[in-house]
C-alpha cells in the first residue's frame, strides 16, 4: 500500500487521503493537547503560579528511580509514583513559602548537596561532574531544571530538620513507657486430643449430628471429561512449498537487491512454511470446534482429525480423583482443571496452545462428559465418619469447658499454676515480650505463635488477669504473671523509641505544615491529566489531602 501511495503521490486522490489522515490524527491525538494548552489546563498540579507539568513529573520520577536502583533498594513502583508526586507538590509548596520568608539556598550549599550524592562519586569517593552530566543526558533532564528541583529538595529537608527540635518531652516519656513496658505470662496448653470421651452416641444422636453439621460431610464437585490434542507436527506434512513459491517470495522481498536467491532460499522457505502451517492449524482447529458444536460424537471427531484422546474420571477442583487420589498427570494440568470447571456439562472448550518437551506445539480442548455436583453424603454412607467427627466435637467441647473454667477462676483471683496442677496440667512461663510482640528471649521459639496471637489483648489486662485463645488447633489459657515497667528496659531500646517518636512527630508536623500552606497557596489538581500521566495512581488520596 505504501509503495502504491509513493507511485501516485502527485494524484489528487492521494493528496486528499493524506490530508484526511493528517486531520484525523490531529483531532484524535493532538487536539486534546492543543485545547489543554489554550485553556491553561496542561498541568498535573498548580500551586499558586507554579505549574507541575507531566514532563517535570516524568523527569523527577526517572531521577528518583535511578537513585533507588543505584542504591540496590527494592522498588515498589506503584507506591513510588504516589510518593514522588506528593514530594514534588510538598517541595513546591515549601519553595513558595521559603521565597516569602527570604529563605535562599546558596551556591555553596548546592555544591555540597550535589557533591554529597553517592551516585556522582567515583571509586575514590570524589565528586565527578561527568557522572552528573551522563545522568542528565540519559534521563533527558536539563541542567537548570535539575538544579531547581535540587533546591526544592534542600529547602524541604531544612524545614523538616527544623521541626525535629519541637519539644515533646512529656509525650516522649509517655510513648517510651507505653512501648517499653513488657509482660510475662503463665500458660497452660490444652490439646483436645488429650481429652478422653467415654460416652457412646446412639444412632439417632449421630444422625442428628450429621444433619446439624453438613460441612463435615460435604463432598466436592467432581467432573469427568476427555482431552483432545492436536499436534503441530501431524500437520507439517500437509504443508508443501514449491520452487515457484520460493521464487515469488524472493521477488516480493525488499532484500532481493542486496542478497542472492540461493542465499535467501532456506530463510524464505522457513518463513512460508511457518505462515502456511499456522494457516492450516487455524483451519483445522476451527473445523474441529464447528464439528463438535454441531453435535458430532467425540470419538468420531478424534478419528477423523487424528486427535489424541485422554479420558479423565471424577476429578475435583483440587485435581484429585475421588477414589484413587491420583492427580491428572500432564504438564498443563492446572490449565485443564481451570477450563474444565468453567464450562457446562456436555459442552466443549475452545482450543488452547502449549509446548511439549521438544518445543512442538500442542493444541488441546476438553469435552465435559459429566458433573457430580457438590453434596452432603447420606448418613448411611458416612456413619463411621460421623462417629469420628462426633468424638472430635465432644473433645473440643471438653477442652473449651476446662479453658472457660480456668479463665473464670484466675479472673476471680486464682493462680493459674496451682489450678493447672489440680487438673494434672503443666504450666509454662513465657519470656517477657513488648507491646509489638517482640520477645526478649529470641532463642525460645516455642512461644512465638502464642505471643503473636495474644500480645495485643494482653496489654489491656492487669497483673493476675487472663483469658484463653485458640492457637494452632489448641486452646491456650494464659494469666499475666509479671508486668515489667519501662524503667527496667535497656537504655538502647529507650533511645530507639525516642528516635522513632521524633521521626513520627517530624513527619506529622511537616504534613500539617504542608496542609496549612496548601490552602494558602491554592493547590489545584488536574485529575484528568493525573490519571493519564500515572494510570496506577489512586487519585482519591490527593482529594483527601489537598
Amino acid at each position: 500500500m505504501l509503495e502504491s501511495i509513493r507511485r501516485h503521490s502527485n494524484s489528487i486522490g492521494v493528496k486528499i487521503f493524506l490530508m484526511v489522515l493528517a486531520l484525523t490524527f490531529v483531532f484524535c491525538f493532538g487536539l486534546p493537547d492543543i485545547i489543554r494548552k489554550l485553556s491553561g489546563k496542561d498541568y498535573l498540579v498548580k500551586i499558586g503560579k507554579v505549574r507541575i507539568t507531566p514532563a517535570m513529573f516524568k523527569q523527577e520520577r526517572a531521577k528518583k528511580l535511578h537513585m533507588l536502583k543505584s542504591s540496590n533498594r527494592k522498588i515498589d513502583e506503584k507506591s513510588l509514583t504516589s510518593s514522588i508526586l506528593h514530594q514534588i507538590i510538598w517541595e513546591s509548596i515549601i519553595d513558595l513559602a521559603s521565597a516569602d520568608f527570604g529563605f535562599i539556598v546558596s551556591d555553596s550549599t548546592m555544591k555540597e548537596y550535589i557533591g554529597g550524592m553517592n551516585m556522582f562519586r567515583d571509586e575514590q569517593g570524589r565528586f565527578n561532574a561527568n557522572l552528573l552530566r551522563n545522568l542528565l543526558y540519559k534521563l533527558q533532564i536539563p541542567e537548570p531544571m535539575f538544579l531547581e528541583l535540587s533546591k526544592k529538595e534542600i529547602k524541604s529537608a531544612l524545614v523538616k530538620s527544623a521541626l525535629k527540635y519541637v519539644s515533646a518531652s512529656a509525650e516522649a516519656d509517655m510513648y517510651i513507657d507505653a512501648n517499653l513496658e513488657k509482660r510475662r505470662l503463665s500458660l497452660v496448653e490444652l490439646n483436645p486430643v488429650s481429652f478422653e470421651v467415654k460416652e457412646k452416641p446412639s444412632t439417632d444422636e449421630l444422625r442428628e449430628f450429621h444433619q446439624n453439621n453438613p460441612d463435615f460431610f460435604m463432598v466436592d464437585e467432581f467432573r469427568s471429561f476427555r482431552i483432545l490434542e492436536l499436534s503441530e507436527s501431524s500437520l507439517e506434512k500437509e504443508v508443501v512449498i514449491s520452487d515457484d513459491d520460493l521464487r515469488e517470495a524472493y521477488e516480493c522481498s525488499p532484500e532481493r537487491k542486496e542478497r542472492a536467491y540461493d542465499e535467501m532460499k532456506a530463510e524464505l522457505g522457513l518463513s512460508i512454511k511457518q505462515e502456511r502451517l499456522q494457516s492450516k492449524i487455524n483451519e483445522v482447529t476451527r473445523q474441529i470446534e464447528d464439528t463438535l458444536m454441531a453435535g458430532e460424537n467425540v470419538e468420531n471427531v478424534a478419528k477423523k482429525f487424528n486427535l489424541k484422546v485422554t479420558n479423565v474420571e471424577n476429578v475435583n477442583a483440587q485435581n484429585k480423583n475421588s477414589k484413587s487420589q491420583e492427580v491428572l498427570k500432564t504438564p498443563y494440568k492446572n490449565d485443564i482443571i481451570s477450563v474444565v470447571f468453567s464450562i457446562d456439562e456436555g459442552t466443549d472448550s475452545s482450543f488452547s496452545e502449549i509446548q511439549d518437551d521438544k518445543k512442538n506445539r500442542i493444541f488441546w480442548l476438553v469435552h465435559l462428559d459429566g458433573v457430580t455436583p457438590r453434596h452432603v453424603e447420606e448418613f448411611e454412607k458416612v456413619s463411621d465418619k460421623a462417629l469420628v467427627e462426633w468424638t472430635k466435637d465432644r473433645r473440643q467441647r471438653k477442652t473449651l469447658d476446662m479453658a472457660n473454667d480456668l479463665a473464670t477462676k484466675i479472673n476471680e483471683g486464682g493462680n493459674l499454676e496451682k489450678l493447672a496442677a489440680e487438673h494434672g496440667r503443666i504450666c509454662n512461663i513465657s519470656p517477657a515480650f513488648d507491646r509489638l510482640g517482640a520477645a526478649s528471649d529470641d532463642k525460645n521459639k516455642k512461644f512465638a505463635d502464642l505471643i503473636s496471637a495474644v500480645h495485643e489483648e494482653v496489654f489491656s489486662k492487669n497483673k493476675g488477669e487472663g483469658s484463653y485463645k485458640e492457637v494452632n488447633g489448641k486452646i491456650i489459657v494464659y494469666q499475666v504473671k509479671d508486668i515489667i515497667p519501662a524503667k527496667q528496659a535497656d537504655p538502647q531500646d529507650a533511645s530507639k523509641y525516642r528516635a522513632n517518636l521524633s521521626q513520627e512527630m517530624t513527619d506529622d508536623l511537616y504534613q500539617q505544615l504542608v496542609g496549612y500552606l496548601s490552602k494558602k497557596y491554592e493547590v489545584a489538581i488536574n485529575y484528568e491529566m493525573l490519571k493519564e500521566s500515572a494510570e496506577d495512581l489512586d487519585t482519591s488520596e490527593f482529594n483527601e489531602i489537598f
